[in-house]
Formats: structure tokens, sequence, C-alpha cells
């Protein structure tokens, strides 16, 4: 399953956006590397947050979206 995350920085209104490629079973990758071992600090921190325990992304179903409030983001989450 692919996952789209749409990321604003409630701080500085900066977007990031990524996709994640897996399953809630074997895990997510972010471009080929597991989601907590990317290089990148912001999306780092955003995978941390989607990995938090009652996250949708380990629920949602294709098709489905989903939104996470985070102290530092909100979160938008779609999965194809």
């Amino acid at each position: 399953m692919i996952v789209n995350v749409k990321a604003t920085n409630k701080n500085n209104g900066e977007v990031i956006s990524y996709k994640l490629e897996g399953d809630s079973t074997a895990g997510f990758l972010c471009d080929g590397t597991h989601m907590q071992e990317v290089a990148d600090n912001k999306i780092r921190e955003v995978n941390n947050n989607l990995i938090l325990q009652g996250s949708p992304l380990y629920t949602i179903k294709s098709g489905e979206s989903a939104e996470i409030e985070a102290m530092t983001f909100d979160i938008e989450i779609n999965a194809e």
C-alpha cells in the first residue's frame, strides 16, 4: 500500500509531502529506507508521530484518509 503524507508545520507553515510504502505488518519505507531511519530530520519527526500507539497509519485501508494533530505538525495521510 502507498500512503501519501502531507505535514504542515504549525510554527512556520512549511509543508512537507512524501510517500510511504508498505503495510502495518511488514512496516513502512520512505524511499527504500525504514521510516525511522530517514536522513531528513523533518520527515523523521513526522514519521515518529505516525508510529505512536493508536495512529491511523496502522489501521487505514486503501482509499481512506485520516488526520493527526501533533505538537508541531498537522498531518494528513491518504492511502492509495
